[in-house]
C-alpha cells in the first residue's frame, strides 16, 4: 500500500513538472521555434548563394596572349558563349593590367590565355589556361568553374590529350556543407538548450521559495530528483524532433531552389549542401545524449547557484566556450590529430566524442566500434553528473 501510494507521488511529481514545463509557453515556443529558424535561415541563406552563383551573371576580364589557332578558337568560344556561362560583360585587357587587378585585388575572375598555348598543345599535347578567381566572391568562384569545364570541352572535345585516371585515398573524409553545417548546428544549439529549463527548475525554484515546499513531499530525493529530469528529457525530444523539421525543411529549400537548374548543376548544389536523410535517426540519437549530457551539467551548475540568473550565465559560460573551441577545431581535421595534454583536455570534453560522433555517422566511414565509444563516454559522463547533482540536491534537502 505504501510503496504504491509512493509510486503514485512519483507519478503526480513528475506530471506536476511536466505540466509545469509546459505552462512555460515561452520556454517551449522558444524549444520548437529555435532548431526550426536556425535551419531554415540557413536554407534561407543558402537559396540566395545558389541563386547568385547559378543565375545571376558575373564581370570577367579575359587577356589573349596566344596568336595560334587554339588560343584565338578558345578565346572565341568563351566569347561566344558568355550568355551561356553567365558572364557579363567580358572585359578584354592587358597582362598589365589583369596583373594589376590582381595586385590590389579588386579582381573578381581574370582568364589569362598565355602566350605559346596553342605552340604547347600541339608540340606536347598539354598546355595551361590561367583563371584568377577571387574566392570569396561566390559569383566569381562558380564563373571560373564554369569556365574551366566549358574550356576543357572545347579543347578536349577535338583533342584527347590524355586519359588520365586518378584514384584518391583519403584518412579523414571531405566534408560537404550540409554536413558541417549539421555538426556546427546541433552542436552549437543542443548545449544551450537546457539552461533555462535546468536553471528554472532548481536554482529558480530555491529562489522563490517553492524548492522547501517541495522537500517535505514523503519521497526520496533521489525520485524527486528523477521526476524534474524526466520533465526535462519531455522538453529534450520536443527539440530533438523539431531539430529533424527543421532539417527536413532546409532540405526541401534547397532541392526547390536548385529544381530549375541543369540536371548536373542541381545534383552538385543538393549534394554538397544537403543532409542526408538516412543519417536523421543517428543525429537524432545523438542531439538526444548530447542534450541529456547538458541537463546533467546544468543540474550541477543549477545546484550550486545562488539564482537562476547566476545559474543561467554560468551555465552558458560553462557550455559554450568548450563547444565553441572544439567546434572550431574540428573544422581543422579530426580531432584525433591533437596529442599530448592538450590533446587529453579536448578528449575529455564530452562533446568532442559527440563531433567525433557524427562526424562519423555523415561521413560513413566511422567504425561500429568507435561510435559505441563515443555514445559510452557521453553516458559515463552523463551520469557522473548525474551523481554529483543527486549528491548536492541531497545537501540541499539537509540545509531546508
Amino acid at each position: 500500500m505504501v510503496g504504491r501510494l509512493r509510486r503514485t507521488k512519483t507519478y503526480w511529481l513528475f506530471l506536476k513538472e511536466v505540466k509545469s514545463v509546459l505552462r512555460s509557453r515561452w520556454l517551449v515556443l522558444g524549444f520548437i521555434i529555435s532548431p526550426v529558424f536556425a535551419w531554415m535561415f540557413q536554407g534561407a541563406f543558402l537559396s540566395f548563394v545558389v541563386a547568385q552563383t547559378s543565375v545571376e551573371p558575373e564581370k570577367v576580364y579575359i587577356t589573349l596572349e596566344d596568336n595560334g589557332s587554339w588560343g584565338v578558337a578558345l578565346y572565341d568560344a568563351i566569347q561566344s558563349h558568355a550568355d551561356d556561362l553567365l558572364i557579363d560583360p567580358l572585359v578584354n585587357v592587358s597582362r598589365s593590367c589583369g596583373e594589376s587587378l590582381v595586385a590590389n585585388k579588386t579582381v573578381s575572375v581574370w582568364v589569362l590565355i598565355p602566350e605559346n598555348f596553342t605552340w604547347e598543345l600541339e608540340h606536347n599535347n598539354r598546355s595551361t589556361l590561367i583563371i584568377w578567381v577571387n574566392t570569396g566572391n561566390f559569383r566569381a568562384t562558380a564563373a571560373a568553374q564554369r569556365i574551366d569545364f566549358f574550356a576543357k570541352q572545347v579543347i578536349n572535345k577535338v583533342i584527347v590529350i590524355r586519359d588520365l585516371q586518378v584514384q584518391w585515398y583519403t584518412v579523414a573524409p571531405e566534408a560537404t556543407y550540409g554536413h558541417q553545417l549539421a555538426i556546427f548546428l546541433v552542436m552549437l544549439t543542443s548545449v544551450l538548450a537546457p539552461a533555462p529549463y535546468v536553471s528554472q527548475s532548481f536554482a529558480g525554484e530555491r529562489e522563490r521559495h517553492t524548492l522547501e515546499a517541495l522537500l517535505v513531499v514523503p519521497l526520496r530525493r533521489l525520485k524527486i530528483l528523477g521526476a524534474k529530469l524526466a520533465a526535462g528529457l519531455v522538453l529534450t525530444m520536443i527539440y530533438s524532433f523539431f531539430t529533424i523539421v527543421g532539417i527536413l525543411l532546409y532540405n526541401l529549400s534547397i532541392v526547390l531552389r536548385a529544381e530549375p537548374l541543369p540536371p548536373q548543376a542541381a545534383e552538385y548544389y543538393i549534394n554538397l549542401y544537403t543532409v542526408r536523410v538516412e543519417t536523421l535517426p543517428l543525429i537524432f540519437f545523438c542531439q538526444f545524449l548530447i542534450l541529456l549530457c547538458a541537463i546533467g551539467i546544468g543540474v550541477v551548475i543549477s545546484c550550486l547557484a545562488r539564482d537562476q540568473a547566476t545559474a543561467e550565465t554560468v551555465n552558458n559560460l560553462v557550455m559554450l566556450v568548450p563547444t565553441m573551441v572544439i567546434g572550431m577545431l574540428g573544422f581543422t581535421g579530426s580531432l584525433l590529430q591533437y596529442g599530448g595534454v592538450f590533446g587529453m583536455l579536448i578528449m575529455a570534453v564530452p562533446f568532442s566524442h559527440a563531433i567525433m560522433f557524427l562526424n562519423g555517422v555523415l561521413s560513413g566511414v566511422a567504425s561500429p566500434i568507435g561510435l559505441l565509444g563515443n555514445v559510452l563516454y557521453l553516458l559515463g559522463f552523463t551520469a557522473v553528473t548525474l551523481v554529483i547533482g543527486a549528491r548536492l540536491f541531497e545537501r540541499e534537502a539537509i540545509i531546508v
